[in-house]
């Protein structure tokens, strides 16, 4: 699939962003959860959001368990509790009432968790022997799209909240490598033994000589840094549409809203659910937190439109073609969108599908 993909995207001169890092993490670094669980099984239970939650003495629980139960206080959260067997947002969901959470008890190895209204923080830990050697914590924003933040602030300045830090201390002895917390105000929701988007963040920091710590510390299992790593600050931006995205922005107009207006290299089509019908689908990264703004209000303002757009075509052609009335011109048009749109690698064409399933099952 890889290689069809690159081919394609060669044919039609799409941007591959995981090309543009200037230093790259060593490809024997765990990028998914699946991989890191494989290769920890000493540490493997941080990869049960159950435990995870029971440690800190949240209430929660299997979601099983609540079935006939009317009488919990509600909001609660709900989510896959294995982590190292899901992905993004799928089947996460804050429930307001019993009647909304029926409908979940289908689903096989879920939990529930008492629902953390807090802003969302995270960060990438790098340990060795259990020692935390080096962090970098992501600021959220304090506005959110149901449960994603609007933008990451990405700075050495930043650092995680001191009982994460206990956890961490407390949970992880031995463990060497890195370590991704997620967490709501001081209350930690997820672990991973990887970093935040497959090393994608630190990668974009374009610094090399944390890159090559991390590189050294994977091979030798030391960390060998004397002088302290800075780096210089940047915003991550998610881009959001409140309707299913069915009709995608071209690679290349993307291509030239980045460069007018002075993104950074990596920027990438990335599909997470927020909600019933609403999503994040695209983040790119900017030093000036007022420019990037400016970009992502353009971007969501434009597939918006564009999606628009395409459900009102397609509502005209089945009606003209229902009714014998002129559809034509309407198909035409709407065709050239649904050509337009696949200008974009056949990856992100799979991603955006597949993401397409949770608004129609």
């Amino acid at each position: 699939m890889k290689e069809i993909d690159d081919m394609y995207s060669s044919w039609l001169r799409i941007f591959n962003p995981y090309n543009t890092f200037p230093y790259k993490l060593s490809k024997s670094i765990p990028q998914f959860d699946s991989q890191a669980y494989r290769l920890n099984p000493q540490h493997q239970k941080v990869y049960d959001k159950l435990f995870v939650v029971q440690s800190q003495h949240i209430p929660c629980g299997e979601l099983e368990e609540l079935r006939g139960q009317t009488d919990i206080p509600y909001p609660i959260f709900i989510k896959p509790r294995w982590g190292h067997k899901t992905a993004s947002s799928k089947d996460c969901y804050k429930i307001n009432s019993y009647e909304e959470l029926v409908p979940h008890f289908r689903k096989p190895h879920m939990m529930w968790s008492t629902f953390i209204k807090a802003k969302e923080g995270m960060t990438d830990f790098i340990l060795v022997n259990g020692e935390i050697v080096y962090q970098i914590t992501y600021v959220y924003s304090e506005q959110q799209y149901g449960f994603a933040d609007v933008w990451k602030y990405v700075s050495s300045d930043n650092v995680p909240p001191s009982d994460v830090v206990q956890w961490v201390n407390k949970h992880m002895a031995g463990y060497t490598g890195p370590l991704n917390v997620q967490y709501r105000d001081t209350l930690i929701i997820e672990v991973g033994m990887r970093f935040a988007r497959s090393g994608m963040y630190i990668e974009s920091t374009e610094n090399k000589p944390l890159v090559d710590a991390i590189n050294r510390l994977w091979e030798t299992k030391t960390w060998m840094v004397r002088e302290e790593i800075c780096i210089q600050p940047f915003y991550s931006f998610k881009c959001w549409s409140p309707i299913p995205v069915l009709c995608l922005i071209p690679q290349h107009v993307l291509d030239i809203l980045m460069n007018r207006f002075g993104a950074m290299s990596f920027y990438e089509y990335y599909f997470e659910p927020t909600g019933r019908h609403s999503t994040v689908f695209f983040q790119f990264l900017h030093r000036d937190f007022n420019t990037g703004m400016r970009l992502k209000r353009m971007i969501e303002t434009i597939m918006l439109g564009l999606n628009v757009l395409y459900l009102v075509l397609a509502l005209l052609v089945v009606g003209g073609y229902l009714t014998h009335q002129l559809y034509r011109p309407f198909l035409i048009v709407w065709i050239a969108l649904t050509v337009l749109s696949v200008d974009n690698s056949l990856n992100v064409l799979y991603n955006q599908i597949t993401h397409q399933k949770q608004f129609i099952m």
